[in-house]
């Protein structure tokens, strides 16, 4: 993979994890730190970040690269407060409908 490809995948994960946060708990995050995983090791990206104005709320999170889906999630409690504020349990299991 060329420096450009990698880029791509750096800024497409970037993309997708935002999305996520936006999609599933209503918030604005920005990402502070991305590291691609070994080829051979795992088809990952994995991201740290915040919500947007409030670096307390921080959280971990993994972008598969391959299937286009987040995995991973770790967020600190201040974080966990604010999604639970909005109604939503965070370690809910999504029905997927399988």
């Amino acid at each position: 993979m060329n420096k450009s490809e990698n880029e791509n995948l750096m800024q497409e994960a970037k993309n997708l994890a935002i999305q996520y946060f936006k999609d599933e708990y209503g918030l604005d995050v920005e990402i502070t730190d991305q590291e691609k995983l070994a080829e051979y090791i795992s088809p990952q990206i994995t991201m740290k970040g915040y919500v947007k104005d409030k670096p307390e709320e921080s959280f971990n999170i993994s972008v598969d690269y391959e299937d286009k889906k987040t995995t991973n999630f770790v967020m600190s409690p201040e974080l966990e407060k604010t999604i639970r504020a909005k109604g939503i349990d965070p370690f809910a299991k999504k029905d997927t409908g399988k």
